[in-house]
């Protein structure tokens, strides 16, 4: 395949990409402008002026809707700072929150793994394989020898017996010979 029409095939697909970003990014922008409108006394993203002792970082402040927790608050829920509410979070929501962190879950993953794959886990798994496999084994050599030794009632006359289809050496063979 030409390099060009590589190169083309590339540059095309980025157009796309690049599209898509916008799209998105159009229908946020529009959302965020629905919800300001709704809320006439909620400050706008142009009306917002970041804080004076913001980093660098935080130039930009957007709106973000303020939920009030269900019941009264209590003073150790709700403080003021700076006049601001600021409610401080439930040990709870702080542990769900944590957990539900998608670096936390891959590390628990990773960490799974790794102990899997420890030599002492890989022979503690081997060995707990090794003794159910005996224990089946077992189970199986005892149910043969049960079998073996229940009494078998005998066969009636026009039966043939459990024998009959072992060949002796003077059964005579397929085709005339003898054994």
């Amino acid at each position: 395949m030409p390099t060009d029409v590589l190169i083309l095939g590339a540059t095309a697909l980025l157009a796309v990409v690049a599209l898509v970003a916008a799209v998105v990014t159009v229908r946020a922008a529009r959302i965020v402008t629905r919800a300001a409108a709704e809320q006439p006394d909620a400050p706008t993203a142009a009306s917002t002026q970041p804080v004076a002792d913001a980093s660098a970082d935080d130039d930009v402040l957007l709106p973000v809707p303020y939920e009030a927790p269900a019941g009264p608050l209590t003073p150790s829920q709700a403080r003021v700072v700076e006049g601001r509410v600021v409610i401080v979070p439930t040990e709870q929501q702080v542990v769900a929150t944590a957990l539900n962190r998608p670096a936390t879950r891959l590390t628990v993953v990773v960490h799974g793994i790794a102990h899997a794959l420890r030599p002492e886990s890989r022979d503690r798994i081997a060995a707990l394989m090794r003794r159910e496999l005996n224990r089946r084994r077992r189970e199986r050599s005892r149910a043969a020898r049960r079998a073996a030794h229940t009494h078998v009632p005998a066969a009636a006359p026009n039966v043939p017996s459990a024998t009959s289809w072992v060949a002796t050496d003077t059964d005579e063979h397929p085709g005339g010979r003898t054994a």
